[in-house]
This record gives structure tokens, C-alpha cells and sequence, in this order.
């Protein structure tokens, strides 16, 4: 397992097998506070991150892969984030195409699923959410629960999804994109998404 603090050059930390959580983490850098890939060794599931602190970052957290890297990132939890002056806050990113050599196989395609995110509060943020899923990588089964974030670019989309299957539960702020069923505090599906495959990304901003 590789935990790694992005940063140039980055921090890493290899981590053995099997490990289920990282709590408390006040970070500051440059990059993204705490990154899951895009070196898996095959695949990496069963991770709790929480109580996590942010600050001045490009990033807060994010899950970069892409197709030559197969394997898998699945069953992720993140709870208590809280964001400060951060231009990205959530990134799943599936073209993340850095490789260490020329013999990768690009069939290989990675699964994201089973994300979830709980507790997320902030201000000073640019966009809270960039989950850039593609036809080939889609990101299934994503969930974001209690939400608010305050915001410094007043943009119709700052909440970005591209092929992304999912839920929001309860309120979420700011509003969610298309791509994911609505459900009450209760569990109740309020509205059901069939735009999973729509695109609102704006790497401008």
C-alpha cells in the first residue's frame, strides 16, 4: 500500500498490507494533501481517511489513475474533511497517463467504485468536486453526504462530474451535477439521475 502526500518531490510512504485507515492529518503543500494512486501494485481497497486538515493546497484529496494501470480502487471512505483556501477539493482523475516505461498495456482499465464521502466542510474553495470519470473508466457507486463548502468562484459548474454513477444524501453544498441521484436525509430517493454519462468539466477555473 502506498500512502503518498503530493507534493514535488513527493512524500511516500509504504505502508504493508492490510491497512484500513489514517486519522488526524493537518497538511499543507503544494499539491494534494492525500493521494491514492497512480502506483497501486494492482489495487487498493478497504481505506478509511479522516479527520483530515487542508490548508493553502492546490488539492485536498484525490484518486488518480488511468487505462494502462488496470487493478482497482474501490471501497474508500473519507470522513471529516475540512478544506481552507484550497482550489480543488474532491479529484478522482482516470487520465492520469504517466507511466514509468513504454510496456504498459492500455487495455488494462482500471475500476473506481464504492467511493464514499462524509463530513465535508471548508471555505476559500474553488471547486469542491472534479470526478472526471471516462467511457472507458466510469466511477460507480460514488456517495457524498453532509456537505458544505464555501466557495470562491460563483461558476455554474463547480460541482464537476463526467461518467459518474452516484448519490448525494441529505443537504449538499454546493448543488450537486447532474450525474447523481438525489436522497433525503431519510433515504429517500427524491430524484433519480439518467445523466451518469453527461459532461461538466471546466479545467479553466
Amino acid at each position: 500500500m502506498l500512502f503518498q502526500q503530493s507534493q514535488t518531490p513527493p512524500i511516500r510512504v509504504y505502508l504493508p498490507q492490510p491497512l484500513d485507515s489514517f486519522t488526524e492529518f493537518p497538511i499543507n503543500l503544494n499539491s494534494a494533501g492525500v493521494s491514492i494512486g497512480s502506483e497501486m501494485s494492482g489495487g487498493v481497497s478497504n481505506i478509511t481517511v479522516e479527520n483530515l486538515y487542508v490548508w493553502n493546497s492546490r488539492r485536498a484529496v484525490r484518486i488518480k489513475t488511468s487505462s494502462g494501470r488496470g487493478g482497482y480502487i474501490r471501497n474508500i471512505t473519507y470522513r471529516n474533511l475540512t478544506l481552507e483556501n484550497v482550489r480543488v477539493g474532491v479529484v478522482i482523475k482516470t487520465d492520469y497517463d504517466e507511466h514509468p516505461d513504454k510496456g504498459y498495456d492500455p487495455k488494462a482499465l482500471p475500476i473506481i467504485e464504492n467511493i464514499s464521502f462524509t463530513g465535508i466542510r471548508g471555505q476559500g474553495v474553488r471547486v469542491p468536486v472534479r470526478v472526471y470519470g471516462s467511457r472507458d473508466i466510469p466511477v460507480r457507486n460514488i456517495t457524498f453526504r453532509d456537505m458544505s463548502v464555501g466557495i470562491t468562484y460563483k461558476k455554474k459548474h463547480i460541482f464537476q462530474c463526467a461518467f459518474v454513477q452516484g448519490r448525494v444524501i441529505g443537504r449538499i453544498f454546493p448543488a450537486p451535477c447532474e450525474n447523481l441521484d438525489v436522497y433525503d436525509e431519510q433515504g429517500r430517493l427524491i430524484k433519480q439521475s439518467t445523466l451518469q454519462n453527461s459532461t461538466e468539466m471546466e479545467y479553466d477555473i
